[in-house]
């Protein structure tokens, strides 16, 4: 572990955090493809999955978030690229990756593209669950909060800034799960992955306490976990009926930052209290054979 990745509090980086995670046995089933965009992957990709996501490396609220789709119409592959409320068509793979990646260029950042899940949908909206995980005071991992978010009718994206709602997890649940056990079965997952996500996280970055994990269920209810969140927006747990979930995740927050002041406190009290102390010299001792007569004075 690196000096930076040891004092990192937010990670920004979604390929950092693939990497990290991926190395988990337990997760890996839960992380979808992911590439970094080139034509090759990306092509590959498409060929592959039929729709993938291609993503700017760092970025949040869902900004810049591309649908690609690989179809055939009459006879022949076409492509269909969405990004917010935008849709183009592309009649071959080259007109596409050349605006692809003028789009890149121009944004100068690093892309990923990840494979493409076909998401629950609710109220005619595709669906995601975030699980937020924080440190306790016990310095466990803890489930703070469970939150459903419904994107906008006509985007691709969840989060509440571009246009999505929240939901009531157990509302959404009780929608796509026909039978009791299978609810419980997936929250029971869920738990799970959040828990075991944080803590592979924490042994890349140490210094991370919180993270808002974003899962996607398909059409079998199997997670996918599509982002992890370092830094996450607690606004919209706010915007639940139910208040319980933003008001434990507010305390434990509170605790947290008693604990890093108690920790910072501690540490200027330790500097001040290393003082390097000049040694006394002992003139006295060292001259004591030597006087001399001045005016009367003995200097010794």
């Amino acid at each position: 572990m690196s000096e930076e990745q040891n004092n990192k509090k937010y990670v920004s980086c979604k390929w950092e955090k693939t990497l990290a995670l991926i190395n988990n046995v337990y997760l890996k089933k839960y992380i979808p493809e992911t590439k970094k965009v080139s034509s090759e992957s990306l092509q590959e990709m498409l060929n592959k999955y039929k729709a993938v996501y291609v993503k700017p490396n760092r970025g949040s609220s869902g900004k810049g978030v591309m649908k690609i789709q690989q179809r055939i119409h009459h006879g022949k592959i076409v492509y269909e690229v969405q990004n917010n409320l935008s849709i183009k068509h592309f009649d071959n793979y080259n007109a596409l990756y050349y605006k692809l990646n003028e789009h890149i260029q121009k944004s100068d950042r690093m892309h990923i593209v990840q494979k493409g899940i076909n998401m629950i949908k609710y109220k005619k909206r595709s669906a995601d669950i975030r699980v937020m995980v924080q440190q306790n005071p016990q310095s466990e991992w803890e489930i703070t909060g469970f939150l459903a978010r419904l994107s906008h009718p006509k985007k691709i994206v969840t989060n509440i800034s571009g246009g999505g709602a929240v939901c009531d997890v157990y509302e959404l649940l009780n929608h796509i799960c026909t039978q009791k056990y299978e609810k419980e079965n997936v929250l029971t997952e869920l738990k799970m992955i959040g828990i075991e996500t944080a803590k592979q996280m924490n042994k890349f970055y140490p210094k991370v306490q919180e993270n808002g994990v974003d899962i996607a269920l398909d059409q079998e209810l199997h997670p996918w976990i599509l982002e992890v969140n370092t830094k996450p927006d607690i606004g919209p747990f706010n915007l639940l009926k139910n208040k319980t979930y933003y008001e434990k995740i507010i305390d434990y927050r509170k605790e947290i930052k008693k604990e890093q002041d108690s920790k910072q406190k501690s540490k200027k009290k330790n500097r001040s209290n290393y003082k390097l102390k000049k040694p006394k010299y002992n003139y006295t001792k060292r001259y004591k054979h030597i006087k001399t007569k001045t005016k009367g004075l003995i200097v010794e």
